[in-house]
């Protein structure tokens, strides 16, 4: 039906621009205004053909939202490219960060966007994505179109991290504080005291657990000094008065956790 509407409001504009020259020309106008002139007249013609229609309900108005989803066709996610790098005969190599984990699909949308937003003429391109506030240093997620596009999440899946945020940790009466670990095998860590003991709780998005039990002393600054009773490896976790723990091996610090629960 638009098609026959669009039809009729050009045979209109047609008709009323060749009717309106015929009359100028008999009142002795020049061939360049009786053009002008009819054609302007055609075309608001034709637009009132089309504004009946649209008010008789023959064919429909388009929705301003439908204009504006048409032209914004980016993905509404927001990123800031920290780095980009690009020699000519040598791969483009781009950083990402983003303010939140993506599914599968988000993150081909974006990465396709930031590979074809870009001038250079790479055959291969590599982009490492990092998450805001992520307490790991390696990338969230890596991408590469060499040609064909292929992704690997590192970290904690967007699905796994809702899970884990969503999790319900009242079941610890005697909770002393818990932490999130959101590298690869990303989990929640409860440490709670249960008949004078301490213990730390690994929980999985999954619903798996583990538990070890920690010998606890006090340290100079006032914090707690975590090691497991027979320490095979030298490793021992440090809760600051402020509530970060702290991850320490035979090569110095590897771990600072923020508090997860307050």
């Amino acid at each position: 039906m638009d098609g026959v509407v669009a039809i009729v409001a050009m045979a209109v504009f047609v008709g009323v621009w060749w009717w309106l020259v015929k009359q100028m020309r008999k009142s002795g106008r020049g061939f360049l205004v009786r053009h002008l002139l009819g054609c302007l007249g055609g075309w608001m013609a034709g637009l009132l053909v089309g504004g009946a229609a649209v008010s008789l309900g023959i064919i429909e108005a388009k929705p301003k939202e439908a204009v504006q989803s048409a032209q914004t066709a980016k993905p509404s996610i927001k990123y800031t490219i920290v780095k980009d790098e690009y020699r000519e005969g040598r791969p483009r190599k781009v950083e990402v960060m983003l303010t939140r984990r993506l599914t599968d699909a988000e993150l081909a949308d974006v990465a396709k966007t930031i590979r074809n937003e870009s001038d250079a003429k790479a055959e291969k391109t590599f982009i490492g994505f990092r998450i805001e506030g992520q307490t790991y240093s390696s990338y969230w997620a890596n991408v590469s179109f060499d040609p064909d596009y292929q992704s690997t999440v590192i970290g904690l899946s967007a699905s796994d991290y809702q899970a884990l945020t969503a999790m319900d940790l009242s079941g610890y009466t005697e909770q002393v504080g818990s932490w999130l670990r959101d590298g690869a095998l990303g989990h929640v860590m409860v440490l709670y005291k249960k008949d004078g003991n301490y213990f730390i709780d690994s929980v999985f998005a999954s619903g798996g657990r583990n538990t070890e039990s920690y010998a606890a002393k006090s340290t100079p600054e006032g914090g707690i000094r975590l090691e497991t009773p027979d320490n095979k490896f030298g490793e021992y976790y440090i809760l600051k008065q402020d509530g970060t723990l702290e991850g320490w091996g035979e090569n110095g610090k590897y771990m600072a956790l923020p508090p997860f629960r307050a």
